[in-house]
């Protein structure tokens, strides 16, 4: 059989079109991958270039500055002066104390944005680190912050089961920075998680459920164990449900901590996993100010019950003390539900 084969310059063509298909393929396939990398703290903490130091907050500045009194050099290549100044997080300045005694990890650098890897020097100076579980990495210098960084400072210690003892303890710590520090860890590095045990995911579930800790080491907790069910225990499904329907839509009375985020956790593990949510539990945070957290409720409200959708835009709409953000925001996405109806019926009656 003879086939009539095309132009050389047409076959180039869809040639160039299929590499470059394969190649945009390949990108899309690896990115995700790099991109969801996250480091525990002990191991960003201890990297090659960054610098752990002990001593005593000498000043703090309202732009975002602070000054430590350097004692004592505990990791690090650098040799820092007698003072390190220091950009931190704003939000991080009022609980610090002048006087008091403090461990900073921070690093000189940045990544080059000229190059895909390196690093350069930092025009800004040195900057506290900040990475899920040390938001940012200044801790009070007690002894059970010591005895963690001690036990994490090697990699065989960060997989250790004697490091496991002492995050689960931890995790009832008075110190939130501390408990945070745990939960980043357990989030974090699969290897230690290997090592649990019973009673280990009982205390991790326990600091989960526990509504007095703060939201971002429940959060880090309860999508690690969604992440790893088999590792940190199989409980994350209750625990998501049980944070979408009884936490305070007006959050907490303490007012310490603003509970979006751990409820946007909880939403979007029961979302990536096709959990199904009762729409009543949805429908109470469609009047929350955070758009994003509205988002994804109407969402999964348009797959668990799509006829509900609607009306409780509107009844929310109906509710004068509805913060503006969220109004907006729902004004938008019922003109975006007009678009979407008005397709689906210019689609129907071209079929017809």
């Amino acid at each position: 059989m003879h086939v009539r084969l095309p132009s050389l310059a047409a076959s180039r063509g869809r040639l160039f079109a299929v590499l470059a298909l394969v190649v945009v393929a390949g990108l899309v396939a690896v990115r995700p991958a790099s991109a969801q990398k996250v480091e525990s703290p002990l191991e960003l903490i201890y990297a090659p270039d960054n610098m752990l130091v002990a001593g005593t907050l000498a000043e703090i500045n309202p732009a975002g500055r602070i000054v430590i009194q350097k004692k004592e050099i505990l990791a690090g290549k650098d040799k820092p002066p007698a003072k390190i100044d220091a950009r931190v997080r704003k939000d991080a300045l009022d609980s610090l104390r002048i006087g008091d005694k403090y461990i900073v990890a921070y690093s000189m650098y940045r990544r080059d944005p000229r190059k895909a890897v390196g690093l350069v020097a930092n025009p800004d100076g040195a900057i506290v680190l900040d990475n899920p579980g040390i938001e940012p990495a200044l801790f009070r210098d007690t002894p059970a912050v010591r005895a963690i960084l001690k036990t994490g400072k090697s990699e065989h210690g960060r997989e250790s089961r004697k490091l496991v003892d002492l995050l689960v303890a931890a995790l009832e710590s008075p110190d939130p920075q501390l408990r945070n520090f745990a939960a980043g860890e357990f989030a974090y590095e699969p290897e230690l998680v290997e090592r649990l045990n019973e009673a280990d995911r009982a205390a991790i579930e326990k600091s989960v459920r526990n509504v007095k800790n703060a939201p971002a080491p429940r959060a880090l907790l309860l999508e690690a164990s969604a992440r790893q069910p088999k590792a940190l225990g199989d409980w994350w499904k209750s625990a998501a449900l049980e944070i979408v329907t009884t936490t305070p839509v007006d959050g907490y009375a303490d007012k310490a901590s603003d509970p979006a985020s751990l409820v946007l956790t909880a939403l979007e593990v029961l979302d990536r996993y096709a959990v199904k949510v009762p729409p009543e539990s949805l429908k109470r945070w469609v009047r929350n100010p955070n758009p994003p957290l509205v988002e994804r409720v109407l969402v999964m409200l348009r797959r668990e019950a799509p006829e509900q959708e609607r009306p409780a835009i509107e009844t929310a709409l109906a509710d004068p003390k509805l913060p503006e953000t969220t109004r907006k925001f729902l004004n938008d996405h019922l003109r975006r539900l007009d678009r979407m109806n008005e397709r689906k019926a210019a689609r129907k009656e071209g079929s017809s």
